[in-house]
């Protein structure tokens, strides 16, 4: 377990301590969006990976990522974001609006524990900053997208 992880993301929550509760017990824990951080969740898990091995390639320091085997998407925790629109295609922001507290399930965060319910961490989060940045990110999807356009221009 990487304790300094797990209390940075239990922090972002109204009670800390029912994701630790949630942990200690195996399960997921729900982690609300918004306040600490926002979520981009890219609803193809393919091109997520691309994205994500295309910052790491480049160099781009990346914040806590997850893997979603049963939505079969990857979620990038991001700065959260207030005034500037989320337009990727094939991705969604999660975010705070009026008042409401989305939230996503995340499980223990450590290098090599396991997943839980299809769900892992790919980049664990330390504790540390920074978050991916959402420039980044959208850049890294669109550079990720065009060799994927080209294959299957070819495959017709």
């Amino acid at each position: 377990m990487n304790l300094l992880g797990a209390r940075w993301l239990a922090s972002a929550n109204r009670w800390a301590g029912d994701a630790f509760r949630a942990w200690r017990s195996g399960q997921l824990a729900a982690i609300e969006v918004g306040g600490r951080f926002a979520v981009v969740r890219v609803l193809d898990q393919q091109l997520g990976i691309a994205a994500l091995r295309d910052m790491q390639a480049a160099g781009v320091v990346t914040g806590p990522v997850l893997c979603d085997d049963r939505r079969l998407a990857v979620e990038f925790l991001i700065a959260a974001r207030r005034d500037e629109p989320w337009q990727i295609r094939d991705s969604l922001l999660i975010g705070r609006s009026a008042g409401s507290f989305p939230a996503i399930t995340v499980p223990m965060p450590g290098p090599g524990l396991p997943g839980v319910d299809g769900r892992t961490w790919l980049v664990p989060p330390t504790g540390l900053p920074p978050l991916t940045h959402p420039h980044d990110l959208a850049s890294a999807l669109r550079r990720a997208r065009t060799p994927r356009r080209r294959a299957r221009q070819l495959a017709r």
